[in-house]
């Protein structure tokens, strides 16, 4: 008797990126870096760290060539993200540090997420958000981040990322994105854009970094970085003494997973 076995597990319907920098860097590029591959179900987003510029250097250098070495962790076949972010914070020796997610998808329909720092990922469900990573931060807007160690011997390390498995279902969407994502855009609205470009990852993708770029230049709009900053002054600053949005470099990877019944 025949099994329901011939249903493969879930594959990459469609996966796209995009990279807002903040207007101040728009000559440069930005400073944030990703790397999307579809056939492999690997996809990562980097923030380097700004406050490098203070020290002449280029923090774009960093999550660039991260970025790359990781890509290039994952096309030798590396299935685990901590291992890929180590492979990549061993390979990448330049001056700076960022902050770093990296997903895979794994057999069965799993996804495996790393997360260390306040880049992060979300993984929306019938226009819901079904879950969120948690931002590592040492104190308030200064998260983990990786550099190399012969430099930045203080930088964290690999180890310390945030580890979780998420099994999917059909039609599910991933979204990754650096702070200049999640300080502007709540969870739910993402997950409502998610709904809307059901299956189409680019439009997806773009559609969120638009809203975010908005967000970011509104100085009414009470964004998720002012009120986490009211919450952490203990009461010292009301909304009318913290608001507005907070612009910022703006990395967006967003796929979507099908059920390819060939």
């Amino acid at each position: 008797m025949e099994t329901d076995e011939w249903i493969s597990t879930l594959e990459v319907m469609s996966a796209g990126a995009i990279l807002v920098p903040h207007p101040d860097k728009a000559a440069k590029g930005g400073e944030d870096s990703c790397f999307v591959l579809k056939q492999s179900g690997a996809f990562g987003v980097f923030d380097g760290v700004g406050g490098w510029a203070e020290e002449g250097v280029d923090p774009a250098e960093y999550s660039e060539k991260f970025a790359e070495k990781s890509a290039e962790s994952a096309m030798r076949g590396t299935r685990d993200p901590v291992q890929i972010m180590t492979d990549a914070h061993a390979g990448t020796q330049v001056i700076g540090s960022c902050t770093a997610c990296i997903a895979v998808l794994q057999n069965g329909g799993v996804l495996e997420i790393a997360n260390l720092g306040d880049a992060g990922a979300m993984v929306a469900r019938s226009g819901e958000c079904i879950y969120r990573t948690a931002s590592q931060q040492h104190e308030f807007n200064l998260p983990y981040q990786l550099g190399w160690e012969k430099v930045y011997p203080e930088g964290d390390k690999p180890s310390a990322a945030d580890r979780v498995e998420v099994k999917l279902k059909d039609g599910d969407a991933l979204v990754l994105g650096s702070d200049g994502l999640w300080d502007n855009v709540p969870h739910d609205e993402i997950a409502a854009l998610c709904a809307k470009h059901d299956g189409d990852a680019e439009a997806c993708a773009e559609a969120i970094a638009t809203l975010a770029f908005g967000y970011s230049c509104d100085p009414e709009y009470d964004s998720p970085f002012t009120q986490e900053a009211r919450k952490v002054s203990d009461g010292r600053f009301s909304k009318k003494d913290i608001i507005g949005g907070k612009m910022d470099d703006i990395a967006v990877v967003c796929a979507f997973f099908w059920q390819n019944r060939t």
